[in-house]
């Protein structure tokens, strides 16, 4: 275990269930959260109630990190658990004041925002794209580099619960779009399932990919 790992075993761990919802919407964090294992989703209601998900964290991840460092006075979204999720509970004074007593583990946290940052880059550009296809397309880019791991060389596995309903609520696309977009991916051989997640092959999907700024970030 490196320090940081150490510290943080002095803090309670709390356990979620999948579906149960960890942080409120405009409510004051009592803590910030450290994913120990498990997915969460965070997301906004539009007015209808319609779920518009702003991101998806894995382990090692903090949140909300814009309340972390003062930057908000309660929390911008819904932070809810996706699958069965372990968290850490640090007191923002307590964990800030470490961060600065460890510069090697405020590099590290530094590291993993400028990822998250670039990352994010990817999913603004995959919206903006006017065609249903190739918003897909760049999505699941976004995806396969923000999450991915290689199961072969080509294939790389998507290991989050992600339903067609969810991949439309990323995109602003219907269900029904996305159902018929993915059935040509699939058809063009770009997107596999297997073991309870999407699997892109890398190679195909680089072909596809019809954008400069997203071509510097093909793996």
């Amino acid at each position: 275990m490196n320090g940081f790992s150490i510290y943080l075993t002095s803090y309670p761990v709390k356990k979620f269930t999948k579906g149960d919802i960890i942080l409120h919407q405009d409510t004051e964090p009592a803590c910030a959260f450290l994913i120990k294992s498990g997915i969460v989703k965070s997301y906004n209601l539009t007015a209808k109630g319609e779920e518009k998900p702003i991101e998806l964290s894995t382990q090692h991840d903090i949140f909300p990190v814009g309340w972390l460092f003062n930057k908000i006075l309660r929390a911008q979204y819904y932070y809810e658990a996706i699958t069965n999720a372990e968290l850490y509970c640090v007191p923002k004074s307590e964990l800030i004041t470490y961060l600065r007593n460890n510069s090697e583990t405020m590099l590290q946290f530094l590291d993993r925002q400028v990822e998250w940052s670039t990352h994010t880059q990817l999913r603004l550009n995959a919206l903006e794209h006017s065609k249903a296809f190739d918003k897909i397309v760049s999505t699941l880019h976004y995806f396969a580099l923000r999450f991915g791991h290689h199961v072969t060389r080509n294939a790389i596995k998507i290991p989050l619960p992600l339903t067609q309903q969810d991949v439309a609520n990323f995109t602003g696309l219907t269900r029904e779009t996305v159902s018929a977009e993915f059935k040509k991916l699939t058809q063009q051989k770009v997107l596999g399932y297997r073991e309870h997640g999407y699997v892109i092959y890398a190679n195909k999907l680089n072909d596809l990919i019809d954008d400069s700024f997203e071509r510097h970030f093909v793996r």
